[in-house]
């Protein structure tokens, strides 16, 4: 309903506002001005009851220190506006740089401006942008000036950074630009760059980095042509400039991912839940490739099993206390974050994490709502509607994944979630650690529509276990309790006890028509329940309340679909291929929580490894993981914590550390990209560790490989 906008702000300095609407509206909009740098403010909102009686929201806080780019004052001198640069001709380098940032729509990370002439290329895209900006200059001479008229900018040193010579001479790592240009180029009107096209891809950053080389109006279009065939596997367009008055043509080449990369999109991997990325790249001997924030500030205690990381299309995305970042997962810019008071899940192994990530958007599920975040500028775009939410019996968004062009969710009951704000572990066996979290429903929309034509199907059975949705192969998978007193109950986190009368049921991904279920006794997965899908086979794993590991894997490979092509009910669905029971081997630390892993045709648990079709035990020696947290995977290698960041090559069977920084108390390590990235999540911990900071760590072999050796 539409109401007044109401709000207290305070800070520890014991200044108070408050501040009020007479419009009664339904969105509502405060701008805080005059706040000062690294203060936590605290802020509370007022609004009406049903009765029109005065409530208050929870008092949030808004923390100032979280600002992470210099904003470029409009009020710097410009040393090129007396004619500092005599080589534009008609082209104005405001106007071909306004031309750059239009069609590249890249604001943000790394530009880097080879065969530099004066720096004046350099210095509007640091004023018209986000951008931070390496030049480079040829010579010595060049350099001095270069240098000379940026600092009278204000820029140098600030958001622009000057060297001399090439790129093959200055030791800078891989894939860290997103933009690269040539000013002599563009202002010289030569089209052409000096700079060879190798050298300017061993830094171009893979999954969206961008080349432009312009064209002038009175050169042919093949005079770039061959620079640009030189630059190897890049997608190229061609357009005109808008902006700058001698008529420019500019070539575009974008980089797309490297070959063997993979992404983490799902909370364990993919949907899946395989905790694989599927990254043929990660592994063997590792470097640090770029280190920063965020650091542990704004990360919330690493003991409540938080949400993971994600990365797709080069964008990483954290969760910290409330507050969301989008990252460039090669250079480590903080594209955009925000503070968001209600958004927080804890104890992931009992219900499921709240984002998802696309090639172009995160999506979060928050309250009765899914918000469809734009990846690269976290604009708020698409916001979806929890289609099982009434006054009557108001729900959230509970699961949350996206396969395509579908958005999967589910239903759960308001207030069902699990917080983790005084820092539990949950890991006793205790009702109020062990509860499931539950749906009652289970829906898809077309990504792109929010609207009621874009849901394409809902499903209400019995009490969907959420730790237990899995997709794989088109096919929705979930363990559900049909015992009425857990459907009827009121609310949405219930205890083990309850959820008797168990079945396993597979859906239709398009449709949502049920295909198959199984009653199955899953009564020993009492400390959690876990399902995981791989090559036509479905493993359910928990523990009991003695810490016993159970595996029971099905066989999801029958035929579903009759003369016509339509997939149709299959009464014997889920046959039983292998079941395992086994007393944890890891001991400590959580070890009777861990999430399996699945790789090719092996399922790795707790420390042994099995063949995934035949429940063959393939090994009992999995490396040593001392302290908590899970594993994750790429092809080739396994990640863990074992005291600090751990490592173990499949190839070799070498065992590593990264002394010295530790993850956090789930799974917090993720192989993707080709790149092993690893977010700070060791906040609130005593352990033997002395760095706290987000890292990303490169093969040593893809950094050869960039390189041309």
């Amino acid at each position: 309903d539409a109401m007044p906008t109401r709000y207290t702000l305070d800070s520890p300095h014991g200044d108070v506002r408050e501040g009020h609407s007479d419009n009664s509206v339904t969105e509502h909009e405060v701008t805080f001005d005059n706040l000062k740098p690294d203060v936590e403010y605290f802020f509370t909102i007022r609004f009406p009851d049903q009765d029109g009686r005065p409530v208050l929201s929870s008092r949030y806080m808004f923390d100032t220190s979280f600002f992470y780019w210099e904003a470029p004052d409009p009020g710097l001198e410009d040393p090129y506006a007396d004619g500092g640069n005599e080589s534009t001709d008609s082209a104005s380098a405001g106007a071909i740089a306004a031309d750059i940032l239009e069609h590249s729509a890249i604001s943000q990370g790394y530009a880097v401006v080879v065969d530099g002439t004066t720096g004046e290329l350099a210095r509007e895209l640091a004023v018209q942008s986000r951008l931070k900006v390496v030049v480079l200059f040829p010579d010595h001479q060049s350099l001095q000036k270069g240098r000379h008229l940026l600092d009278k900018s204000g820029l140098y040193g600030v958001r622009v950074h000057a060297f001399g010579g090439s790129l093959e001479d200055l030791p800078f790592g891989p894939y860290f630009a997103n933009l690269v240009i040539s000013e002599k180029a563009l202002l010289g009107g030569t089209g052409e760059p000096e700079t060879a096209p190798s050298s300017v891809m061993r830094i171009l950053r893979p999954s969206g980095g961008q080349v432009l080389v312009g064209i002038p109006p009175d050169q042919p279009g093949h005079v770039v042509s061959d620079w640009v065939d030189g630059l190897g596997s890049v997608s190229t367009r061609v357009f005109g400039a808008s902006r700058s008055k001698s008529r420019y043509t500019f070539v575009q080449s974008t980089r797309g991912m490297l070959d063997g990369a993979g992404e983490w999109t799902h909370q364990y991997g993919d949907a899946a839940n395989t905790s694989c990325s599927g990254d043929e790249i990660v592994g063997g001997e590792m470097k640090v490739m770029w280190w920063g924030d965020p650091g542990p500030r704004p990360m919330p205690d690493r003991g409540p099993r938080n949400p993971a990381p994600l990365m797709s299309n080069g964008r990483m995305y954290v969760q910290g206390d409330r507050i969301l970042f989008g990252m460039d997962a090669y250079n480590g810019t903080i594209l955009w974050n925000f503070t968001n008071p209600e958004m927080r899940r804890a104890n992931l192994p009992r219900d499921c994490s709240n984002t998802v990530a696309s090639s172009d958007y995160l999506y979060l599920a928050h309250g009765r709502y899914a918000l469809a975040i734009d990846g690269q500028t976290g604009s708020r775009d698409i916001r979806f509607v929890n289609p099982a939410d009434a006054p009557a019996a108001p729900h959230d968004w509970g699961y949350i994944s996206v396969i395509g062009d579908y958005l999967l969710g589910s239903s759960v009951k308001t207030g069902s979630r699990y917080m983790g704000d005084d820092g539990e572990w949950y890991e006793n066996f205790d009702d109020s650690q062990t509860s499931r979290v539950v749906s009652d429903r289970l829906f898809g929309f077309n990504r792109k529509d929010p609207s009621a034509k874009g849901l394409r199907f809902q499903y209400e059975g019995g009490a969907i276990i959420n730790s237990t949705i899995t997709i794989g192969d088109g096919t929705i998978y979930f363990i559900e309790s049909r015992n009425q007193e857990a459907i009827d109950h009121p609310a949405g986190r219930l205890p083990i006890s309850m959820l008797t009368d168990q079945h396993l049921v597979a859906l239709d991904l398009e449709t949502g028509k049920r295909l198959w279920e199984k009653s199955f006794d899953f009564s020993n997965l009492e400390f959690m329940s876990y399902l995981v899908y791989s090559n036509d086979t479905l493993v359910a794993t928990g523990t009991d309340r003695n810490k016993n590991f159970h595996l029971y894997a099905f066989d999801t490979a029958l035929s579903n679909t009759d003369e016509t092509g339509e997939k149709t009910l299959i009464p014997t669905g889920g046959k039983l291929l292998w079941q395992e029971s086994h007393k944890e081997d890891k001991g400590h630390h959580s070890g009777h929580l861990q999430h399996p892993v699945v790789i090719g045709n092996t399922f790795l648990s707790d420390q042994r490894s099995f063949d995934l079709r035949s429940g063959e035990i393939l090994s009992r020696d999995l490396p040593e993981r001392r302290g908590c947290g899970t594993m994750s995977a790429a092809l080739n290698s396994v990640f863990f914590r074992h005291y600090f960041h751990g490592m173990w090559d499949l190839k070799t069977d070498e065992r590593t550390q990264f002394e010295g920084i530790r993850s956090g108390c789930w799974l917090s390590l993720i192989p993707a990209g080709g790149l092993l990235l690893a977010p700070e999540t060791s906040a609130g911990c005593s352990c033997t560790h002395s760095i706290q900071t987000t890292v990303a760590y490169i093969p040593t072999a893809l950094q050869k490989l960039a390189a041309g050796q």
